[in-house]
């Protein structure tokens, strides 16, 4: 788990002085605080950093750049290979030669035998940039489910990329102009959408896609190399009777996930494991405690606020499999925090759960330089309570016209303040949910994004209008909804808390329900009735949970890393905070007015809390990187 940093530069653009690439990838120290290494082309054109955090092969024989034998292509590497060690024997019985036990020597050598298949053999979190000057190429690759953060930035023929965006705001090509299309969709959903960032100069590159640049001609290509939506078109065009039979899904699924934890748990440091006490994390210690004795887990404990303590739920899961674990105390937690973050997330997201997750990483990284988490469960087999409601409406509405449906909804959110409880699920009525999908977390819909802001540069648009979504063609609402989540907000809000939280402390977290095995099952072979019903959800992860868990285990909960926001937000300390950034923001930006009515909404009938802490996040955002409106 490392940083990256490089660029390409135009030849009619001035050799850049060595040291601000030093200066930059400095900014994000915090990602590889083991080694620092550079390398430079003879005319000074190409450049590549590396911040490294030793996981694999901890000698220096690994550390990066790393050159191949003829010298003639250099890596940097950010992630971990699961199955490198099946690759490294391949490349060996084909007589390549390795100078390190690392997994980023295979990635080099997998590239020189394979070429681009080398994308699709490869299991694991990753993102890299290769230059291969026998060829005069660079190559950017990002892994499947977006585990891994690349940026990049094409200004005329010069290209620049990074981990974050923090190292390429030194640049001084590289404008800070925002993006107003992504603002909105910040404002709407959360987070910055697909390969767009904050920053109009600044793009991502898509998981599951590779970038090719041509040094010589500056063409820059873009392919896709794994396709999710390839997976759920198989399903669709199976029959029912075609399905695969409850148990042998049942012990595929167990077989799969037990290998992936077994894979992601090999490291030459020491391995924790993320336990919230659900049932994603009890299945992983579950799983896990079959073939490793003494797992060392950590939980998040909320004391102070016995309706978000669940620390007793982790404990039993702890104590059952006779394992060493930590309970981390979270009570006290200062309005400051959210200063702090904003560095780490440069591409802003909108998602409180961010904070406990550092909090926990800050102290898990005391102990080890890996852990072991559960995200992508609820993506991959229906664990979130709104395809419940989802189901539910769309079968208690399908036989009205949606025209109907659409008008009511939309007077309704006319006249109901923002954050009314139940105004939600009324918009939900709007969504043609024959072949739509809502936007289940709006925290300000194109009406509130137009009070908030003064700045006449600040175009409101609605989201549906200027992003166009990969929406899966099937006239199933769950395998719609799933595909959804999984595409947009897994690989946009919760992979990035995810990595920056635990990056910022210089911790690697690993998800072993993001293999592209698990995947590739849960898309192509389990089918959404054993995923969500009327009133049942992981309907077949629960199934595995009863054969594995203690016979005296609540399943049923849904709770995870989540924060008490109303206990926190009634507090003074939070209030006077809150009042003191909204104080100090910049008026020709944001509309403080509107933002204090806000702010004073808070409360229990209301469901404000998360779109309150999203603004003042972003106006702690404002003031670290001074972006130009």
């Amino acid at each position: 788990m490392c940083g990256i940093l490089g660029y390409v530069l135009d030849q009619n653009v001035d050799t850049l002085n060595e040291e601000v690439i030093k200066s930059a990838i400095e900014k994000i120290h915090h990602r590889g605080p083991d080694h620092t290494g550079f390398w430079f082309s003879k005319d000074g054109k190409l450049a590549l950093a590396h911040k490294r955090l030793s996981i694999i092969d901890t000698s220096h024989n690994a550390n990066q750049p790393l050159l191949s034998s003829q010298r003639n292509m250099s890596i940097i590497f950010n992630g971990e290979i699961y199955n490198y060690q099946n690759l490294r024997q391949e490349l060996i019985n084909q007589n390549y030669k390795f100078k390190s036990t690392s997994d980023t020597e295979v990635i080099l050598n997998g590239y020189q035998a394979w070429g681009k298949n080398l994308f699709k053999k490869l299991e694991g979190m990753f993102a890299f940039a290769i230059f291969d000057l026998k060829d005069n190429k660079l190559f950017l690759a990002r892994d499947r489910a977006g585990e891994k953060p690349l940026f990049y930035s094409q200004i005329g023929d010069s290209l620049f990329f990074s981990s974050e965006i923090k190292p390429l705001l030194d640049f001084d090509l590289i404008k800070k102009d925002i993006n107003t299309r992504s603002l909105n969709h910040l404002f709407s959903k959360g987070y910055s959408p697909n390969s767009e960032t904050i920053f109009s100069d600044i793009s991502k590159l898509d998981a599951g896609h590779f970038l090719e640049y041509e040094l010589d001609s500056g063409i820059l290509n873009i392919e896709e190399y794994w396709s999710l939506k390839g997976k759920f078109n198989e399903r669709i065009l199976r029959n029912p009777s075609e399905y695969q039979n409850e148990e042998y899904l049942l012990n595929k699924l167990e077989i799969l996930l037990e290998n992936s934890i077994d894979k992601q748990l090999n490291a030459d440091v020491p391995v924790g494991m993320l336990l919230s006490g659900g049932v994603d994390s009890s299945l992983l210690v579950s799983l896990a405690s079959r073939n490793r004795k003494n797992l060392t887990t950590f939980n998040v404990k909320f004391s102070g606020y016995s309706e978000h303590d669940e620390s007793h739920y982790a404990r039993q899961i702890a104590e059952h499999f006779h394992c060493n674990h930590h309970e981390i105390e979270a009570s006290e937690i200062e309005p400051n925090i959210i200063e702090k973050l904003s560095f780490f997330y440069d591409d802003p997201i909108f998602d409180t759960s961010m904070i406990p997750t550092y909090l926990l990483s800050e102290s898990v990284s005391n102990y080890c330089k890996v852990a072991i988490g559960g995200d992508g469960g609820d993506e991959l087999f229906g664990g979130y309570p709104h395809y419940n409601k989802l189901l539910n409406i769309y079968n208690k509405t399908k036989y009205i016209p949606p025209f109907l449906l659409k008008n009511f909804s939309r007077i309704m959110e006319l006249f109901l303040p923002i954050g009314l409880k139940g105004k939600k699920t009324i918009s939900f009525y709007g969504t043609d949910l024959s072949k739509d999908y809502p936007n289940i977390s709006e925290f300000y819909s194109s009406r509130e994004r137009e009070k908030i802001f003064n700045n006449q540069n600040i175009r409101i648009e609605k989201i549906n209008k200027i992003f166009k979504y990969d929406f899966l063609d099937s006239h199933n609402l769950i395998d719609r909804a799933t595909f959804h989540d999984f595409k947009q907000y897994l690989r946009e809000d919760l992979l990035v808390k995810v990595d920056r939280a635990g990056m910022a402390n210089s911790l690697e977290i690993r998800s072993p329900f993001l293999d592209p095995s698990l995947i590739e099952f849960a898309f192509d072979e389990v089918p959404s009735f054993l995923k969500v019903s009327k009133f049942k959800r992981k309907i077949l992860l629960k199934k595995l949970a009863r054969k594995v868990l203690p016979d005296n285990f609540n399943i049923e909960r849904k709770q995870g890393f989540s924060m008490p926001l109303q206990s926190l937000f009634s507090e003074d300390k939070w209030r006077e905070y809150f009042h003191q950034k909204v104080e100090n923001a910049d008026p020709h930006i944001f509309n403080k007015k509107n933002i204090y009515n806000l702010l004073n909404s808070l409360g229990p009938m209301h469901n404000n809390e998360e779109r309150v802490a999203g603004i003042i996040f972003f106006m702690c955002w404002v003031e670290k990187f001074k972006p130009n409106f």
